[in-house]
């Protein structure tokens, strides 16, 4: 095999990294080159936690929105297996469609194909430094500052700290990715679809489930918030990553959730050593809808009113868990007065506005790709608890097309696609520019805070300057509040009676 010799004969060479180590490797390194990984197909992102679901579905998403995926399976019951201590693995997504990554820096590593573990591997590759991974021609290629440190012609590779070990109670080191430490082992996957003949493939981390919960619980909620407040998003957190894991299983996914705000934010490896209690207290414990996981959906700031998953997201077949009961708007008390955005107001361009939405009826072949301008925008519908459901976004003249809440959330954020043109009218002939595929006008860019649109609930009134939209919180708004859950803890709420307050009719079960 000739990617063989050539590492065989790389691994010789006294200035490199692997000899450097003084591992050695023989040729005993062929077979665990011939143990080829199985064919692994990525999903293509766009869309959901709310950003997945939008884009494969037609549901809606947001920074710090947790949505749904495509064709999955409408409910799931307790999982069958028995998890151990440190809870089931979880797969998550921490790098989409790159072209090269950089593994290792906080200790030794190692590399090797085949299982989920170094185990049945013949001499795996160890290196004690940073390895630069690239995808190249089919195959993955390691090198060091020194140069080639080898190359395996698989379908993905697996890479791990030296005593971390595998399975749910395996180890607990922690491997480099990029600068970041992260707990658990590193799957290299080519990306399907043709990704891979471009060099492009996805990063996955396979880690058990409470060790994964730090890295979210530090991220989802700010440092320096109550303990109590931590647990509940502890047990929320929980309780979505095994619904959702459940939902990938069944359908064959690559990867269980993603590290950003398409699922739930995720740091890698942190050390707080409030939020590492809040897991640690909370270990095992989930939010149920009678035998089934719920699907424990939570975003920033509510606003004083919440929003039902069945207005938010779809209710088709595959996505019945939307319509469970504990996830749908009820009057409550709200306790989220303090975060920046418990009320804002954001001032529109109208034609800005229309391009946007027009450009977002086409990505999810809605009739308000039609429109030609925004004139105004009224509430439609409510839900129980007063919160707009449904909007009309009314053209001059009188003519409107109906939106949810959330789709007009992110249509109003929806960025613009941009293409090169050459000979744009204006600009002379051979120039090029950044325009709009639909109307030939420039691209337009995501908005920032100052323009964002942050949640479905508001009020839209005419100004000068264009459309003035003024609303309540951040968020998709369906289940718990995070600046409630801040609130409620600083006045002495026990996190099981905050569970109660946002998911009604749901008990906590001690899974594992």
């Amino acid at each position: 095999m000739k990617v063989v010799r050539t590492m065989a004969k790389w691994m010789n060479r006294p200035e490199s990294l692997l000899a450097a180590a003084g591992l050695g490797l023989l040729a005993t390194v062929a077979v665990l080159l011939n143990l080829a990984l199985a064919s692994c197909e990525s999903t293509g992102g766009g869309g959901g936690g709310g950003w997945r679901a939008m884009a494969e579905s037609g549901g809606s998403g947001g920074l710090m929105d947790k949505g749904i995926a495509p064709g999955r399976a409408p409910l799931v019951a307790v999982p069958p297996e028995r998890f151990g201590s440190r809870g089931p693995d979880m797969r998550v997504r921490i790098r989409t469609a790159v072209n090269s990554v950089q593994l290792g820096g906080s200790g030794p590593v190692i590399f090797w194909t085949g299982g989920d573990d170094a185990s049945g591997a013949a001499k795996p590759l160890r290196s004690d430094g940073v390895v630069d991974v690239t995808l190249e021609n089919g195959q993955f290629v390691l090198r060091s500052p020194e140069g080639v440190a080898g190359a395996a012609s698989v379908s993905g590779i697996w890479a791990s700290a030296i005593g971390s070990g595998a399975g749910n109670d395996g180890g607990g080191g922690v491997i480099g990715v990029d600068g970041t430490d992260h707990p658990g082992r590193i799957r290299l996957v080519p990306r399907a679809g043709g990704g891979a003949s471009q060099g492009a493939f996805d990063v996955v981390a396979h880690v058990a489930l409470e060790e994964y919960l730090p890295g979210v619980v530090g991220k989802e909620m700010l440092i320096g918030w109550p303990l109590e407040a931590f647990r509940v998003q502890a047990v929320c957190a929980r309780t979505y990553a095994l619904q959702e894991r459940g939902l990938s299983s069944r359908r064959g996914d690559a990867f269980d959730v993603e590290s950003s705000d398409r699922d739930q934010v995720y740091a890698g490896s942190i050390t707080n050593q409030a939020v590492v209690e809040a897991v640690r207290s909370t270990r095992g414990q989930v939010v149920m809808d009678g035998d089934r996981v719920l699907r424990a959906y939570y975003s920033s700031t509510c606003g004083g009113r919440t929003a039902s998953a069945r207005d938010t997201w779809p209710t088709k077949p595959g996505y019945e868990y939307n319509l469970a009961g504990p996830i749908q708007a009820r009057s409550r008390e709200s306790c989220c007065e303090k975060s920046p955005l418990f009320r804002w107001s954001v001032t529109r361009d109208r034609d800005e506005l229309t391009r946007r939405i027009r450009a977002f009826g086409e990505r999810q072949h809605l009739l308000v790709r039609k429109i030609k301008a925004v004139h105004s925008i009224e509430p439609a519908a409510f839900n129980e608890d007063g919160r707009p459901s449904k909007y009309k976004v009314v053209e001059p003249g009188g003519t409107w097309y109906s939106l949810s809440g959330e789709e007009l959330r992110l249509a109003c954020n929806n960025s613009v696609a941009a293409i090169s043109v050459a000979g744009v009218e204006g600009m002379g002939v051979g120039a090029s520019a950044s325009v709009d595929a639909q109307s030939g006008l420039p691209g337009l860019a995501l908005v920032d805070r100052k323009t964002r649109v942050h949640s479905s609930d508001f009020e839209v009134r005419p100004s000068r300057e264009g459309l003035v939209f003024s609303g309540r919180g951040f968020g998709h708004g369906v289940g718990m509040c995070q600046y409630c859950a801040k609130g409620f803890a600083e006045r002495g709420e026990e996190w099981r009676t905050m569970i109660a307050r946002f998911y009604p009719g749901a008990h906590v079960k001690q899974l594992y």
